[in-house]
């Protein structure tokens, strides 16, 4: 449909512009086109108007013949009613006849009509049999008569649906047959405007649905068509070249964005701070396509800047060598702020053709000279306010204008290598003073098993002349001597159990990550840890076991039965010194699918609040129990927690000071119970 207008139009156009009369030809064929049509429509309704008269004539010769039959008189009324219609639909097709051949067969047909209605009385109920006949033949002659007029109108208006139809097509291709130089020119003007509008519009409406489609590649073509097609055509064009220009930009931007992630991570993995300038230089220099990539720090105190880090360079060319001589800063005015105020400022400097700076400084030449620089761009890389070092990019090629996602790309990179550098610096000071602490705790552990070891022996000794003196071996020990012996041989017991706890605490931490192997009965460790405490003791609370002995026959855990004991006893031994006189420990043991808990609930001091992870540390006391000097070493619960972890469990307190503490000691099961 669009082509069809625009292919009228231009006809009308073209024949307008090389003769007039061509163009009232045309109008001269439209209008032939509005004569058929007004034609065919006069004869639709001539055909209708006659359809009507002949229905009515049927319906009254009916209703006369039923009214014959029946006498009804609904059926009379029927018959008046189709004859009085019969005037109005006679002048209706009387108007409508327009050529001497309808007049004439009109006429008929009305003087039969005027006969058959003479030879009908609408009143007469019965007429003589020669009249019937008579009344009969009229109305056979006016059928005939209609139905020839029908006829001729049918052809008529077939023929003006057929000249309609000529005209209209004589319309669309050409205009009057009778102006056949005029038909000419049209049809002529017509095909070379189609070639020369139509078909390259619509070939530019073409390249605009491929685009559509997402074909970048569809193109007009600029010297195709008039001037005016021409203009369109190339505007297309630059509209497309743009349209390209930025998915292009955009895609880039986008795909350099991704990139400056990649590298950030990349760098930002790298523990050593050389081998992060590394990886930000050789992958900046190959994703940018430069010369020459390198880094160098400021040396301590804010001097100028160092050696080279790392540098990168596009093969056949060599890196340069650490110390090379060059000075960045040369290439600006003021060398000694400059670094400083543009890192401070988040900017770069950018030189897209070094050829300017000749000839500035000689600082400035020499370092051209021995980079081989015609581009250049210079990033400062640093944290916070002060800057650390510069990122240097080069072409040596030829001038080069970095482009802003460039620019971005290299910023980006600058920030990522400096929070790799801090990160870096961090994790070299973080393992100095890790191994710094790992000699102070061997240090520490080979101190304390040493002094243990060396305080054995001399405390045996004590011992053992202790045992003379008390039996009398040097002769009889008065009471007052043999009270003094006996805190003597107290202080000596103390004394024996804490370098004893020092020697295992040096063990344990000999091999912290060893798990005892075997497994020990849960009925023995409880009956053994009670029967060390005692039941009923004087200096503390009572301990008393609330699980059943029959729940905790055949309930196995998994380690050494010593080292279970020693850890059991150190918890509940804390419990009852802790816990006022008379007062009742209750441990009970529970079954878990993965383990099973020793728990020690007490109603004692408790611990303050906030120091509960404090006192698993060695010699660590609770500042309540310290302020009371209840009597301690402090490795109970270093001891106990480190042999449990041996055995692949736990030890954990919950405590609130003034209401007692609960101690929870979980063991991993030796075999997994069956339900």
């Amino acid at each position: 449909m669009w082509a069809d207008r625009v292919r009228q139009g231009t006809l009308r156009r073209g024949a307008h512009e090389q003769q007039q009369g061509q163009h009232d030809a045309e109008g001269a064929g439209l209008v032939v086109t509005g004569r058929s049509s007004d034609r065919e429509t006069r004869l639709q309704r001539l055909e209708a108007a006659n359809a009507a008269l002949r229905t009515d004539v049927a319906d009254a010769d009916s209703a006369l013949r039923a009214y014959r039959a029946t006498g009804a008189p609904e059926l009379l009324a029927e018959h008046r009613e189709a004859v009085a219609a019969l005037p109005a639909h006679r002048e209706a097709t009387s108007a409508l006849v327009g050529d001497p051949l309808q007049r004439s067969l009109l006429a008929e047909q009305t003087r039969l009509l005027e006969r058959w209605t003479g030879l009908t009385p609408a009143g007469a109920a019965a007429v003589p049999a020669a009249g019937e006949e008579a009344a009969t033949a009229a109305l056979d002659e006016l059928r005939d008569a209609n139905t020839r007029l029908d006829a001729l109108v049918r052809r008529q208006r077939h023929d003006a649906a057929a000249e309609q139809d000529r005209a209209r097509r004589a319309a669309l291709v050409g205009t009057a047959l009778t102006l056949l130089l005029a038909l000419a020119l049209v049809v002529r003007t017509g095909a070379r405007t189609r070639r020369a509008l139509v078909d390259p519009l619509q070939r530019l409406v073409d390249v605009l649905d491929a685009h559509g489609r997402g074909d970048r590649r569809a193109a007009a073509d600029p010297l195709d068509g008039p001037s005016e097609v021409r203009t369109v055509a190339r505007a297309v064009n630059d509209l497309a070249e743009e349209n390209r220009r930025l998915l292009q930009a955009a895609e880039r931007a986008a795909a350099l964005q991704r990139l400056a992630g990649d590298i950030g991570r990349e760098v930002r993995d790298q523990l050593v701070a050389e081998d992060a300038v590394q990886v930000a230089v050789e992958r900046l220099g190959v994703q940018l396509g430069v010369d020459r990539v390198w880094v160098r720090m400021l040396q301590e105190g804010g001097g100028p800047l160092g050696a080279t880090t790392r540098g990168w360079a596009r093969s056949p060319l060599l890196p340069l060598p650490e110390h090379p001589g060059l000075d960045e800063v040369s290439v600006v005015d003021d060398a000694r702020s400059w670094l400083h105020e543009l890192h401070a400022g988040g900017g770069v400097h950018a030189v897209p053709d070094t050829r300017a700076l000749t000839g500035r400084s000689a600082a400035a030449d020499a370092f051209l000279r021995a980079s081989d620089a015609r581009a250049l761009l210079l990033v400062p890389i640093g944290g916070g306010d002060t800057p650390q070092g510069l990122l240097t990019v080069v072409c040596c090629a030829g001038p080069r204008d970095f482009s802003a996602e460039e620019v971005e790309l290299a910023r980006s990179v600058a920030v990522d290598l400096a929070r790799a550098l801090v990160l870096a610096g961090l994790y070299r000071a973080q393992e100095r003073l890790l191994a710094e602490l790992r000699d102070v705790e061997s240090v520490k552990s080979d101190l304390l098993a040493t002094v243990s070891h060396e305080l054995r022996t001399p405390l045996t000794s004590i011992s053992g002349y202790l045992d003379l003196l008390r039996d009398g071996a040097v002769g009889e020990v008065p009471t007052d001597v043999a009270a003094v012996l006996g805190i003597v041989e107290r202080n000596a017991e103390r004394l024996r159990a804490l370098i004893e706890d020092l020697l295992l605490l040096a063990r344990v931490e000999a091999a912290p990550a060893r798990q005892e192997r075997g497994s020990t009965a849960v009925t023995d460790l409880v009956t053994g840890v009670l029967a060390a405490v005692g039941a009923g003791a004087s200096t503390g609370g009572s301990v008393r076991c609330t699980t059943p002995a029959d729940d905790l026959a055949g309930l196995r855990v998994r380690g050494d039965a010593e080292h279970l004991h020693r850890a059991l006893l150190a918890v509940v031994d804390n419990a009852v010194k802790f816990s006022p006189v008379g007062s009742q420990v209750r441990l009970r043991v529970e079954r878990h699918p993965q383990e099973v808990r020793v728990v020690v609930q007490d109603d004692g001091m408790g611990i303050p609040e906030g120091e509960v992870p404090v006192v698993f540390g060695r010699f660590a006391r609770g500042s309540n129990a310290t302020v009371l000097a209840v009597p301690g070493t402090g490795l109970g619960l270093t001891i106990a927690r480190d042999l449990v972890r041996l055995h692949g469990g736990r030890v954990e307190l919950d405590s609130v000071e003034g209401r007692g503490t609960t101690a929870v000691v979980a063991l991993p099961p030796a075999v997994r119970e069956s339900s």
